[in-house]
């Protein structure tokens, strides 16, 4: 994952984490529990506030966070009492696969080399009949913003050659607002079993 955005992350940690902890991701993620079984292992790959890793422990899931954004993943720990690992989601390499993949806004930081190491890994990273969720907004550049945050462009047709490479069939798509309330902004949500 490209450093200037680790960095964005980091420095405003404090800030992204009281403008998303509190955003409502129930139905998305009860779609995405309705794939797996019961105390289901779950990890979620650039958690940021950790909002979801908490919703899934709740749910009676074993859920770790991952972020390569350790000032994020602190404010995590301290204020959920989640628990979290730090690392960049495009590199990282399970132990044990895991039932579920929730990748909620995070696939956008990766560009296309990353974006193949990544899904090259759910090799390692996912269990067989395993679900992966990806969420990621549609229409936008590719490059990097005057504050150091990169974005990439990701279209459906894409995200499908990614999954199918991984031996990944779509279950269902789904196709959001924005969960801010940005005006504008949609969001393309996948959910996909490894075969």
């Amino acid at each position: 994952m490209d450093k200037s955005t680790i960095d964005y992350y980091n420095r405003n940690a404090d800030m992204y984490y009281w403008t998303t902890v509190g955003l409502d991701m129930d139905a998305l993620r009860k779609t995405f529990a309705s794939y797996l079984p019961n105390e289901a292992s779950v990890i979620d790959m650039g958690c940021g506030s950790g909002r979801d890793v908490m919703a899934f422990s709740d749910m009676g899931h074993d859920a770790l966070g991952l972020d390569a954004a350790k000032e994020l993943l602190k404010l995590a720990e301290e204020r959920l009492e989640i628990r979290t690992t730090a690392a960049d989601m495009s590199q990282y390499k399970a132990v044990s696969p895991y039932d579920g993949i929730w990748c909620c806004a995070s696939l956008i930081h990766l560009n296309d080399r990353e974006k193949k190491s990544f899904f090259g890994n759910l090799d390692r990273n996912l269990k067989p009949g395993g679900v992966i969720y990806i969420s990621v907004k549609e229409g936008i550049e590719t490059g990097t913003d005057s504050e150091g945050l990169y974005m990439s462009n990701c279209t459906e047709a894409e995200l499908g050659k990614y999954l199918e490479d991984a031996g990944c069939e779509i279950l269902e798509t789904k196709e959001t607002e924005d969960a801010q309330g940005r005006g504008g902004v949609r969001w393309l949500n996948v959910f996909a079993r490894k075969k």
